[in-house]
Formats: structure tokens, C-alpha cells, sequence
């Protein structure tokens, strides 16, 4: 009889363990707790000097885009970015290559650049790079920049 009780008791637990964790899953998938961070997600932020070194070594390997509006980026860009306003990523993104290349991101600071990352990264994409402190840092590095009017000052806020 107590054989027959310790079994009872193992399945009791298998049982309750295993509905534990359905309730903790569904509460999870199915309420907004999902969406919640408990940890800071963290951006692959890169050094400037560091990628342009890559970047020219073999541009293949990137998808170097500046989010910032088309007359700021007209005005002075980092050398080899190419323009898709923050405004133009919901059409943009499924496009975007998901694996084989990095995208990098850069605007004047980094703070526009980070809510492009945060979208592309909430839509999936795992090859992403900021370029830490944008244009401004770009700059003060001696970096090159194209544009229509190099002398302008690059903006504070994105």
C-alpha cells in the first residue's frame, strides 16, 4: 500500500509541476508582461574609428544607414551611409537583410539611431550595430563626410 501511495505522490508532482509551468508560459505569452524588460536590453554600439576600418576593408559586410531626415543628411553625412528616414523603416524593414550583413545605424548623436535599433530589433533582426555618439562623434574622429554643406554644424538632437 505504500507503494502504491508513493507513486500517487510522484504524479501528484510531475502534475502539478508541469501545470506550473503552463500557467507561468501562457501568463507570459498571452498578457503584456512579454513586452516587459526585466533587464536593460543592451545595443551592440560600435566605436567609429573601429568600423570605418571595417566598413572600407569590405563594405559588402554592412548596410550602413542614416536614419536622420533627408535635409539633414543631404546637408553632411558620414561618408558611405546611405539615407532611409526613421520615418521610412516600417516600409523599409522587410527589405533589410536579416543575416549575411550587419546593418549599422547612425544620426547626429545616437538617440534616433537607438529607436531605429529598438524597432529593426523588436521586428527580429539580430545584425544590427549603432554607431556610438553618430555624426558627432564621426567627426571629431576626422572621419569623412559628403554632403552639400560640411561646414554646417551637425545638430545636437537627432
Amino acid at each position: 500500500m505504500g507503494y502504491n501511495h508513493t507513486m500517487f505522490a510522484g504524479k501528484t508532482l510531475v502534475f502539478g509541476i508541469g501545470a506550473a509551468v503552463t500557467a507561468t508560459v501562457a501568463l507570459i505569452y498571452l498578457t503584456p508582461l512579454k513586452w516587459m524588460n526585466l533587464v536593460e536590453p543592451r545595443m551592440n554600439d560600435i566605436d567609429p574609428v573601429a568600423f570605418r576600418a571595417d566598413f572600407t576593408a569590405d563594405p559588402e559586410k554592412f548596410v550602413f544607414v542614416d536614419v536622420r531626415g533627408s535635409e539633414t543628411y543631404n546637408a553632411a553625412h558620414a561618408k558611405g551611409s546611405i539615407n532611409h528616414p526613421i520615418g521610412t523603416l516600417f516600409d523599409l524593414h522587410p527589405s533589410l537583410p536579416r543575416s549575411g550583413k550587419t546593418i549599422v545605424l547612425i544620426c547626429s548623436s545616437g538617440r534616433l539611431a537607438g529607436v531605429a535599433y529598438g524597432f529593426l530589433e523588436r521586428h527580429g533582426f539580430l545584425n544590427l550595430a549603432r554607431i556610438e555618439g553618430g555624426v558627432q562623434a564621426w567627426t571629431l574622429a576626422g572621419l569623412p563626410l559628403e554632403g552639400d554643406n560640411l561646414t554646417a554644424p551637425i545638430p545636437t538632437l537627432d
